[in-house]
């Protein structure tokens, strides 16, 4: 009887414990969206850090050189597109507008559209008259807007996106020193194997994943682009971009650029055929890479679980919102390797999926 109360006395204590973290992990959103950001960046620079002092380049200029190369190129896709894109986002009531007129075309039941019309006609009417009148008042309550919401979050970007830079400086030029110290600092001989094996692993696989995503991305963009401009689809580089860029969140990257792509032609052409074209086209292609490319490419690192990669997105979407969705399979990523290399772990490592190293 006491070895089963204690049982689950355990259980309930690992649970709350799970509770705990996660509480902490929402609470903490915008104290643990900089640091883990800076983490899987410094994963992916650090072997090109390593290779220019393997040369005689010091530590803190590799690592000022690599970043400043990054951030020059993040900044100069990001001003020559940030013209169209203000311009596409000043269209967005014409688009709602648009998307609401196609609609009520194709909507068959025409008498409860009329019928509709005309209550919002004569509610309007009811409250036109009621203004006029001098003994109401009327209140009008300021909404901020989405121009507002877009502002408070490029703001909030810049503040993170600082913090998260001069996190991954320090990271890049002491992070391998606070390790060493770290494993050293460990009891056994064993813990200090395993933490070595797990660090580089973490590195080693979290850079091949995000140099090969990142390239399939890459061509996957430019190939958008070069096709929406040979078609006569407005700001092809825009779009190829904004396909490249959601292309990083599985599966629902690829349906979002979709509704992207329809509702742009909605609004840019007339005809239903020409509608169609640029969000089939990408359809087709975008299943051609996923069915022969990716797997070609992800298959020699990777084979992750397609069911845990969904629950995963949509759990981290849920803790942070979009930046969570963004980060999501890095993050088990490098789950796995720990799960992999914890022998308590390693069923779930096998549930996650395999890793060809």
């Amino acid at each position: 009887m006491d070895t089963k109360l204690n049982n689950k006395s355990d259980w309930a204590i690992k649970i709350l414990a799970i509770l705990a973290i996660l509480y902490t992990l929402q609470v903490a959103r915008d104290v643990m969206l900089p640091i883990t950001l800076a983490l899987i960046f410094a994963l992916l620079l650090a072997p090109a850090v390593s290779r220019l002092q393997g040369i005689g380049v010091p530590r803190s200029i590799g690592a000022t050189i690599i970043m400043a190369i990054g951030l020059s190129a993040i900044g100069g896709g990001v001003y020559a597109l940030a013209s169209p894109a203000s311009d596409w986002l000043q269209r967005v009531p014409e688009a709602v507008d648009v998307l609401r007129d196609q609609l009520n075309d194709v909507n068959t039941d025409k008498g409860s559209v009329d019928a509709a019309s005309r209550s919002i006609d004569s509610l309007a009417n009811e409250f036109s008259s009621n203004a006029s009148d001098p003994q109401i008042t009327q209140v009008v309550i300021a909404d901020a807007g989405w121009r507002t919401e877009l502002g408070e979050i490029a703001k909030n970007f810049g503040v993170y996106g600082t913090l998260s830079i001069i996190l991954l400086f320090f990271l890049l030029t002491s992070g391998e020193a606070l390790m060493k110290r770290f494993i050293h600092s460990l009891p056994t001989q064993r813990d200090k194997a395993v933490v070595t094996r797990i660090a580089e692993l973490a590195q080693t696989q979290m850079s091949r994943y995000l140099m090969t995503i990142t390239a399939v991305n890459i061509a996957v963009g430019a190939i958008t682009a070069l096709g929406l401009w040979l078609a006569g689809f407005p700001d092809p580089a825009l779009w190829g971009a904004v396909a490249s860029l959601l292309r990083y969140i599985p599966y629902l990257g690829v349906s979002i650029t979709l509704a992207l792509f329809t509702i742009v032609s909605a609004v840019s052409y007339s005809n239903p055929a020409a509608i169609l074209a640029a969000p089939l086209s990408y359809g087709l292609f975008t299943a051609f890479t996923g069915q022969f490319i990716d797997p070609f490419v992800h298959g020699l690192r990777f084979s992750l679980n397609p069911i845990v990669v969904f629950l995963w997105i949509f759990f981290w979407g849920w803790l942070w919102g979009a930046p969570g969705v963004l980060l999501a399979v890095p993050l088990l990523t490098l789950f796995q390797v720990v799960c992999q290399h914890t022998e308590r772990l390693l069923p779930v490592a096998h549930i996650i999926g395999d890793t060809n190293e």
